[in-house]
């Protein structure tokens, strides 16, 4: 029934009509004090929960990124470094600022990244020889291979000794059968990593060499072309002559044999014992921040899968491959061992 006259109803005259106060139904909507603050705390830690599992934001450089290069332009190190530079620049929207720095070969770059601020705004791109083997090379290194980070691979360099298609050589063995009954040949090598190479082949099976140095891949073949040099150790340059007729491979120079001269067995196949395991390495200075490292590395990762590097690795007779920040650094790890152990036993490196 209505209330009627001015007054309003007592609580105890409600309560006998069904009168609480509350709006039709409210009483399934009610909630004791402490129903309201366990759903509190419900809600509160579930939130807290699932800030904990979403992912930090991903490092980005805050300016451009400066790369320095061990070699001079135009090279196979140069040029395939800036084209992986350039698919991260599309992939990611980073920038970068590339230098060549190709004096006392790769040395001075990485004493640069070595002593660059390790915060993710120096890189470099030399090769693993730079670091696992060049350091030992002299008591007056301003690097050892502990003294930096590395993030990955471009891909690697496939070595092959080479001779001329005329030579009275097919393989190792003859070729150091030749060398007993005539004395010496003459090698001509482009850098450190190949003379001790070809020491360590020789070693083995009784090959007398004379090293005769150059400036570069393509000097050494034009003297093996002219016939002023006998052999020399190439790393991909060489295929077109290959394919050509015009030069022939003696022993490929890597693990495994090669797609453009599969009929020919590697170093290690043929008994001279050693394989040289060269790659396009990337370097950071020694302690990048994790969230620096991983980005980098990621974004190394994607660009060196994209097909333009590929294409690229193809055309040159390289292989396309990245190890990775942890595989990068395990090889040069590896080898700097071996290279250390086996050094005291050189004339060369002497």
């Amino acid at each position: 029934m209505p209330w009627i006259g001015l007054g309003a109803p007592s609580a105890s005259t409600k309560r006998r009509h069904g009168h609480t106060g509350r709006r039709p139904g409210s009483e399934c909507q009610a909630q004791e004090p402490g129903e309201t603050m366990k759903r509190f705390w419900t809600v509160t830690c579930a939130l807290a929960f699932a800030l904990a599992l979403s992912p930090a934001q991903a490092w980005e450089p805050k300016k451009p990124i400066r790369v320095i290069i061990g070699y001079g332009a135009g090279g196979s190190t140069d040029a395939i470094g800036r084209l992986m530079l350039k698919k991260i620049e599309e992939q990611k929207g980073w920038k970068f600022i590339v230098e060549n720095k190709s004096g006392a070969q790769g040395a001075l770059a990485a004493i640069e990244v070595k002593n660059a601020p390790a915060d993710g705004s120096v890189l470099g791109l030399l090769s693993t020889g730079n670091f696992a083997l060049d350091p030992f090379l002299t008591k007056s290194s301003q690097y050892m291979p502990e003294d930096l980070d590395y993030v990955g691979t471009i891909g690697k360099i496939e070595y092959a000794l080479i001779a001329a298609k005329d030579a009275p050589y097919n393989n190792l063995a003859e070729l150091a059968a030749h060398t007993k009954k005539n004395g010496p040949i003459s090698f001509s090598s482009t850098g450190k990593i190949l003379d001790l190479a070809m020491e360590r082949v020789s070693d083995k099976l009784g090959i007398a060499f004379v090293s005769a140095p150059t400036s570069g891949s393509a000097q050494s073949l034009q003297l093996v072309l002219g016939g002023h040099a006998n052999v020399t150790i190439s790393g991909g340059v060489h295929v077109p002559y290959v394919q050509s007729g015009k030069l022939k491979v003696i022993a490929v120079m890597t693990g495994a044999r090669a797609d453009y001269a599969p009929e020919v067995g590697t170093s290690l196949e043929q008994g001279g014992g050693f394989s040289i395991e060269n790659y396009f390495l990337l370097v950071a200075p020694k302690n990048l921040p994790a969230d620096a490292r991983k980005a980098i590395a990621d974004a190394i990762d994607d660009a060196v899968k994209s097909p333009e590097i590929g294409d690229y690795a193809a055309k040159t007779f390289n292989t396309r491959v990245n190890l990775g920040a942890k595989g990068s650094t395990d090889d040069v790890m590896a080898q700097s061992r071996a290279w250390r152990e086996w050094l005291p036993n050189s004339k060369l490196a002497k």
